[in-house]
């Protein structure tokens, strides 16, 4: 074979797409360098760049709809993509022309949902199907079971279990569980397999591999574009929480029983947001931090994250949530971890209507 590597590799789309995810993390790194207002910023904002692309590499390249399985999209490191901090998330990539058999142990955590995606290539992605915690048929010791497919199966494939109908163009499972009290509360467990056996394994090809990498480009500027595509507005008017409809977030990106309101807080050193909340009547709701890049704040190490059974409430029945850098010794602190900025985020189940929440801007311990 002759000629440079450049003439001898030309007509390689696998070569051309891998080009283009270069040409996204250069130009995520320019969104970073362009957004960010302090050292801080900036370093996190090129350390998200990289969290999410090794996200974005996984669920794009790591795959196989014929032998399909679920995998964690947040480490107790990576929580990216305005991830709550108090829930698991499991994805799983499928293929609407095949058959799957979804099955597992229902736990205990008060919220569990599992939810398909649509959409193949460049075509944007909407929840084509949604099964949520209160329609799954649970048995007495816990488990359940449905099948997903295009078509019915016979009432032998299905051995009992509910069919849940997806499109021919269907291309992942999302996992939601939602935590309020983790040391009382023990996580689903569950596991997919194909209904029907899996063909021979097929090596790469240069179609297949160029696809894979288109996809993990623009799922990279998805993920790494968020603060400026979901309620941008909020970033000029800090200090308050505005509700999130579902068209704000986009059909992939939530559910018909997960409901949102959306802030900025922009603080000096001594200055706290104080949120005073009347919880909504529900089963589950929860107050977060993230950075500007909308990653969660180290949940691990520092409270950044408040759910409603470790909320404390006052005698009017409110929630007072004090947001800074200082410690005021409130039992409601949310610790930014001295940034000076970031986004707020509440979110809740069920109910439609969203809370009342005050919120106003004070020194440190007043």
């Amino acid at each position: 074979m002759s000629g440079s590597h450049e003439e001898r590799w030309s007509g390689s789309e696998a070569l051309g797409a891998w080009a283009f995810v270069r040409q996204m993390l250069d130009e995520m790194s320019g969104v970073v360098t362009t957004d960010a207002e302090t050292p801080l910023e900036l370093v996190e904002g090129l350390r998200v760049i990289g969290r999410i692309a090794a996200l974005c590499s996984e669920l794009s390249l790591d795959v196989d709809p014929e032998v399909p399985r679920f995998f964690s999209m947040g480490t107790p490191a990576r929580q990216v993509g305005g991830l709550n901090p108090d829930g698991a998330y499991h994805l799983a990539m499928i293929d609407g022309h095949h058959r799957y058999r979804v099955e597992g142990t229902r736990g205990s955590v008060c919220y569990l949902g599992f939810q398909v995606l649509a959409g193949v290539g460049l075509t944007p992605r909407r929840m084509a199907a949604y099964v949520s915690d209160r329609d799954l048929v649970v048995g007495e010791d816990g488990s359940f079971r449905f099948v997903l497919s295009a078509t019915e199966p016979t009432a032998s494939e299905l051995a009992g279990a509910p069919w849940v109908e997806i499109p021919q163009d269907a291309s992942a499972i999302v996992v939601r569980q939602y935590i309020a009290d983790a040391s009382s509360e023990e996580l689903a467990s569950f596991e997919i397999a194909g209904l029907d056996p899996p063909g021979a394994a097929a090596l790469p090809d240069d179609a297949l591999i160029a696809q894979q990498f288109t996809a993990m480009g623009w799922t990279i500027v998805k993920l790494a574009t968020l603060h400026r595509t979901i309620k941008p507005e909020v970033l000029e008017r800090p200090n308050q929480l505005l509700t999130a409809e579902a068209q704000d977030l986009g059909s992939a990106d939530t559910t018909p029983d997960n409901l949102y309101m959306i802030g900025t807080f922009r603080l000096g050193p001594a200055e706290a947001l104080i949120l005073e909340i009347e919880p909504p009547a529900t089963r589950y709701w929860s107050v977060t931090l993230e950075n500007i890049w909308h990653e969660c704040l180290e949940p691990g190490r520092r409270r950044s994250s408040l759910t409603n059974a470790a909320a404390v409430t006052g005698r009017d029945g409110t929630v007072r949530v004090v947001i800074s850098a200082e410690d005021p010794h409130d039992p409601n602190w949310l610790d930014t971890g001295g940034r000076h900025r970031g986004f707020v985020v509440l979110r809740w189940l069920d109910n439609p209507d969203p809370p009342t929440v005050r919120c106003r801007v004070d020194e440190v311990g007043r």
